[in-house]
């Protein structure tokens, strides 16, 4: 059974990333959801210190985009916990990629000039956040979670 985009995952090919522990970096990343999970692959950062482990080096990525590796990872998947398995792997489970909405204190979208921004935070000053880029996708991924 494959996934159906809209219904069981969201997927944006750009989205900007910020978190407490490197609140002057902002991160490219293709923006992958479900109901349960928000997973940021890194694509590229911009900050005082440019640090980053693109994921190059997994099966998916062979020759293609770090955009089109993700989308053949999501259809290659039979199930949603099947997505979440793979994204996981595939992040490594670093806690700055991989977002699991019930272990999340607040998980709330904000709008500022039709930009629909989600701060999710595990408590205290501990937060991470992130924006879907292109015309309309930031209140779409809003929408998916019902907000």
């Amino acid at each position: 059974m494959a996934l159906t985009e809209t219904q069981d995952y969201v997927c944006y090919d750009s989205g900007m990333m910020m978190n407490s522990k490197q609140p002057m970096k902002n991160v490219d990343v293709c923006l992958v959801s479900t109901k349960d999970y928000v997973f940021y692959v890194p694509k590229k950062s911009v900050g005082m210190f440019v640090v980053l482990n693109t994921i190059k080096t997994h099966q998916y990525f062979e020759g293609v985009s770090i955009e089109q590796g993700v989308r053949n990872l999501i259809e290659k998947s039979e199930s949603v916990e099947e997505l979440h398995k793979s994204m996981i792997a595939l992040l490594e489970d670093d806690d700055k990629y991989v977002h699991k909405i019930a272990d999340k204190k607040s998980f709330k979208f904000k709008g500022f000039f039709g930009k629909h921004t989600v701060r999710m935070s595990t408590g205290g000053t501990n937060w991470s956040s992130v924006m879907a880029n292109g015309k309309g996708n930031s209140k779409a991924f809003r929408e998916f979670h019902g907000q």
